[in-house]
């Protein structure tokens, strides 16, 4: 596969068995135009049900609003939506750099130590038994009314995926190149930098994937702890106020975030992982009739 990589780009993709674990799964995920277009039809479609089903059954406005009076709610304030946006955006990406940092540390520490794998690895997996959200009062306590609990709850949220996904990734690096440089009596860095995070890295993407919407989620739920402030609560405000079209207009604006973030991260994966995207059939039919 890597010598196919090679031939076509005129690269050459790190070498390792984790350079190709999660392959299949980049060809389920990856988003073609005519699914694009699929997706987007089947919204607009069930978009106008929804109309047509309100209007037809004169169901009050505060209960279940027409989607037309959501996109009015979301046309008549942009100012108010985008002030909220902008916190969510800033705690969920803040609480994801945490996440993301606190992932690789850990489980670079544990591929490097066993001592340190038997004592962070079932501290960490028993943390995630623990509810996040009972941790938000404490967290106010300790950190006060401003945006860094919030940032914690994110990143609390985010971590496990990406810390699990980068252990992984770490621990998947090619036997024989670990061997080959530690008979050259290469150092522990650059085992680890030319060996096991190159073999990593589609983890890695994997992890920052999940990481990104559970982020955004993380936010959303951080802001209903107590806060005046972000989309989550928006939503709680309006629906203290019966005002359900600007609820499901927080909702659709989250929403578009996280997709538009899961777009993001997949786009970042394309650009660092070029290698491990799967080539269209035709192409791979030609080249594996080639080796035959």
């Amino acid at each position: 596969m890597n010598h196919l990589a090679s031939e076509s780009t005129g690269r050459t993709a790190p070498s390792g068995r984790g350079a190709r674990a999660p392959g299949w799964t980049r060809a389920r995920l990856r988003l073609r135009p005519g699914a694009v277009a699929t997706a987007l039809a089947v919204f607009l479609g069930l978009t106008l049900a929804a109309e047509v089903m309100v209007r037809l059954t004169q169901v009050a406005s505060f209960i279940l609003p027409p989607p037309s009076a959501v996109v009015r709610e979301l046309a008549e304030a942009p100012a108010l939506f985008a002030r909220h946006a902008a916190v969510t955006i800033y705690e969920a990406g803040t609480g994801l750099v945490l996440a993301a940092a606190a992932a690789l540390l850990f489980a670079a520490a544990a591929v490097h130590s066993r001592s340190l794998d038997r004592v962070l690895t079932p501290l960490v997996v028993v943390s995630q038994t623990i509810p996040v959200i009972a941790l938000a009062p404490l967290l106010v306590l300790w950190f006060g009314y401003g945006a860094l609990p919030r940032v914690v709850i994110c990143a609390l949220i985010a971590f496990f995926p990406m810390a699990v996904t980068a252990l992984e990734g770490f621990r998947s690096a090619d036997p024989q190149l670990l061997m080959l440089l530690r008979s050259v009596d290469a150092s522990r860095w650059d085992v680890f930098w030319r060996v096991r995070v190159p073999g990593a890295a589609p983890f890695l993407a994997a992890g920052f994937r999940t990481g990104v919407t559970l982020s955004l989620v993380g936010a959303v739920v951080a802001e209903w702890t107590g806060t005046d402030r972000g989309l989550g609560y928006l939503v709680l405000s309006a629906n203290s106020r019966l005002a359900t079209a600007q609820a499901f207009g927080a909702v659709l604006l989250i929403t578009l975030l996280g997709l538009a973030a899961y777009g993001g991260a997949i786009a970042l994966e394309h650009k660092i992982c070029w290698w491990n995207r799967p080539a269209p059939a035709g192409r791979r039919e030609k080249k594996e009739k080639g080796w035959q």
